[in-house]
């Protein structure tokens, strides 16, 4: 019997062990991580969709293995039915911190990833979006073994121009030309190397953490500016950590301020869902990132910009039916659709 490589995937985790045995998985840390922000043990239950049994076996079978206590049950009006103790804090805090170390190679475990154990058919290496994502998973519903890269918009460039990528997706900004993708085209010896397949325009905001108050971008900025509110940041060569620092960096000019006092600028994350999740947790006052996903935690959100995303792909792999199957789906009635649903995304006709 063969095996089926359309129905198997790769997926990497971090754990952690104590003397040998696993004490922390993804799993675990997804329910303390509940527990924290829902203040009980049967609702962050509900929302992994396990038995409320289950839940406590994790939590217990851990608790035994470290002979601490790691989730505190309390009555009293007003007061939540339970809290992470400080231990339970300091583990998850561990492993928030293996698990972004992780996600330098990796990639977002939260994220779908698309990894072929053959030879791929289609390579795409692209700066993470919901949208696309649907395209991929419908490229391997058409059996194609699709290698999905998500890298942010800077490296999966330079992935394209070294020829390890079919077609990478992107929204780089350029403050000098005010334009997207084109001038780091040229910087990348690309010119004349690539065809854009496809584009559309995608909502930034600012999310804030309920309970911030701001009135506008420049405010929003201003405060970051001043240390007054604390920032999860994107990865190094996204396309939005690049509109970020250019956001930083004019209003700073503008005021006269320092670079220095911005708070969180080295919490990074790789995905616009886990920078939203932050927020929504508390773990930090704004974000900037996608309408979808700030919507997708009910975050009071900021206008910031509509941006371009493109898909781009090498000329040589034009000629891969996988490629010419890639830019079929993203011109099709089910793409379009699917643009119109999505909150804060638009055609490029549309905003013409």
């Amino acid at each position: 019997m063969n095996l089926d490589y359309n129905r198997l995937s790769v997926k990497y985790e971090a754990v952690i062990e104590f003397d040998g045995i696993p004490v922390i998985d993804s799993k675990l840390a997804s329910l303390l991580r509940l527990i924290q922000s829902k203040g009980s043990i049967l609702a962050a239950a509900k929302s992994l969709n396990i038995p409320y049994s289950r839940a406590w076996e994790m939590i217990t079978r851990t608790e035994r293995i470290l002979k601490v206590e790691l989730v505190k049950t309390q009555r009293g009006r007003g007061s939540k039915g339970a809290i992470l103790t400080s231990y339970a804090e300091e583990l998850l805090e561990l492993y928030d911190k293996a698990e972004r170390k992780l996600l330098k190679t990796a990639g977002s475990p939260r994220t779908a990833k698309f990894f072929s154990l053959e030879e791929p058919d289609l390579v795409v290496a692209y700066s993470h979006d919901p949208l696309l994502e649907l395209v991929l998973g419908r490229l391997r519903e058409r059996k194609y073994k699709v290698e999905g890269l998500c890298i942010g918009s800077g490296m999966a460039l330079a992935t394209l121009s070294l020829g390890e990528a079919d077609i990478a997706c992107i929204h780089l900004y350029d403050p000098g030309s005010k334009s997207y993708n084109d001038p780091y085209v040229g910087k990348l010896w690309l010119r004349n190397r690539v065809s854009v397949l496809n584009g559309y325009y995608r909502e930034l905001v600012f999310a804030l953490r309920p309970g911030v108050n701001a009135r506008n971008v420049e405010e929003v900025v201003f405060k970051i500016l001043r240390g007054e509110l604390r920032i999860v940041n994107r990865n190094i060569g996204s396309g939005t950590r690049v509109y970020f620092d250019y956001l930083l960096n004019r209003i700073a000019k503008q005021y006269g301020l320092s670079l220095d006092n911005i708070k969180g600028y080295a919490n990074e994350v790789y995905t616009h869902i886990e920078a939203a999740r932050q927020v929504a947790l508390g773990k930090a006052d704004v974000a900037l990132l996608l309408k979808y996903a700030a919507l997708l935690y009910g975050l009071k959100n900021i206008h910031v910009t509509w941006e371009l995303y493109q898909c781009i792909a090498l000329n040589k792999s034009l000629e891969k039916r996988s490629v010419r199957e890639f830019a079929k789906i993203t011109s099709s009635k089910w793409f379009r659709t699917k643009l119109s649903k999505i909150p804060g995304y638009r055609a490029i006709n549309r905003m013409q």
